[in-house]
């Protein structure tokens, strides 16, 4: 049990010093100071004896710092000398003088390749022109008074060939005698000469009816089926001939002029007044017969034809050729498409859409390789034109300094 307390009773609470009177009685003896041990100081001495001198270390890491003076002098040293990085910059800078130098260097070549003195085209000359001239009076002379009217189709093509077999032998003759280039030519390439000379004459004189047919069934719509049957028949004459009297032809080349003589069967009975495949055709007729100039070069290659004239010719034929052949190509794919998704085709009109163009691929086959070829030989002519110019620099600088 807990005691009662008499709450009547005061209680007082020991005072601090009381307490301390009692843990210390005031007559004992004071306690002696505490000193600290002997051991105790003394190895504090030695721990204070091994630290090491804050102030020799300070100058130890003082003195062990790089030099700020020396290693910005290090680092301005292994800088690059920007004197000599901007006369090094400058010097890989292309002279602009001496480019234009350069550039006028070789426009000065081109110059002074086309002042090489022209070898003697007269035999050619003397032959080609005759030849054009004939074939434009017949033109003519068809333009007049047979193309718009005239149904006699194969006559025209009877005679045409007859007069165009005929200029062969009479231009091999008139070639030999009169031309020492042409006789050396191997005689089974002689005809291939010709026959490019001659195509080249008659293309030539077709390409005014040419135009004036063109320019009638595209801009005025005039699709007149007589005036395009005359034109067919007198563009396949050059090719049915060189099939005859040409031996050494490439295969694709003879496939080409295989193919204009079946398309000029066709064109025969084929009415142009509906608009049908068979228009198609005569677009591809008409802009392959601005292409003369590329029988020209072909003939060329076998004779002494000066680099200055085979350049040009190279030039003028590729960007004719390849011209036509764009616009030619452009036209044949928006035509077919426009018949297939604007009028809708028959079956039997689909299939001579699906002949049409199986054997107007032969024909396209052979312009890409005559295409290709004019592209390589444009180059190989350049390189030709550019060495006669610097051979020709050289002798004049030679003759300077004697």
């Amino acid at each position: 049990m807990v005691p009662e307390v008499d709450k009547h009773e005061p209680t007082t609470a020991a005072a601090p010093a009381e307490r301390a009177g009692d843990a210390y009685p005031v007559g004992a003896e004071p306690m002696e100071k505490a000193s600290a041990p002997a051991s105790a100081a003394a190895a504090f001495a030695k721990v204070k004896e091994s630290l090491p001198d804050p102030r020799a270390a300070a100058a130890a890491a003082y003195e062990n710092l790089p030099d700020p003076r020396a290693a910005a002098a290090a680092a301005y040293e292994n800088l690059p000398d920007p004197r000599a990085a901007a006369a090094a910059a400058y010097e890989n800078i292309p002279d602009p003088r001496a480019a234009a130098a350069q550039a006028a260097s070789r426009f000065r070549n081109l110059a002074e390749f086309y002042d090489v003195d022209q070898l003697n085209l007269g035999p050619t000359l003397a032959l080609v022109m005759p030849i054009f001239a004939l074939f434009l009076s017949a033109a003519l002379f068809l333009e007049t008074y047979v193309l718009q009217t005239a149904t006699a189709h194969l006559a025209i093509f009877l005679i045409g060939s007859y007069v165009v077999f005929s200029t062969y032998f009479v231009a091999d003759h008139f070639m030999k005698k009169s031309s020492g280039s042409y006789d050396a030519i191997p005689d089974d390439k002689k005809f291939y000469v010709l026959s490019n000379l001659i195509k080249s004459a008659v293309l030539l004189a077709y390409c005014p009816s040419c135009a004036y047919t063109l320019y009638r069934c595209m801009a005025a719509d005039d699709w007149s089926t007589p005036r395009i049957r005359n034109m067919g028949v007198l563009y396949a004459i050059p090719d049915a001939v060189s099939l005859l009297l040409v031996s050494r032809m490439a295969w694709s080349t003879k496939v080409h002029h295989l193919c204009v003589v079946a398309f000029m069967v066709v064109n025969l009975f084929v009415s142009y007044e509906e608009e049908t495949i068979a228009r198609a055709l005569v677009v591809y007729g008409a802009f392959s017969t601005f292409a003369y100039l590329v029988n020209l070069l072909l003939a060329s290659r076998f004779l002494p034809v000066s680099p200055k004239l085979s350049l040009t010719l190279s030039i003028l034929a590729l960007v004719i050729y390849a011209g036509c052949l764009a616009v030619n190509w452009a036209w044949q794919v928006g035509f077919v498409k426009r018949l297939f998704l604007e009028q809708g085709v028959s079956t039997a009109h689909g299939a001579s859409i699906a002949l049409y163009l199986a054997l107007i691929s032969l024909v396209v086959r052979d312009d890409c390789v005559l295409v290709k070829w004019l592209w390589s030989n444009v180059g190989k002519q350049w390189e030709a034109a550019m060495h006669v110019a610097r051979k020709k620099r050289a002798s004049k600088e030679e003759r300077k300094d004697r």
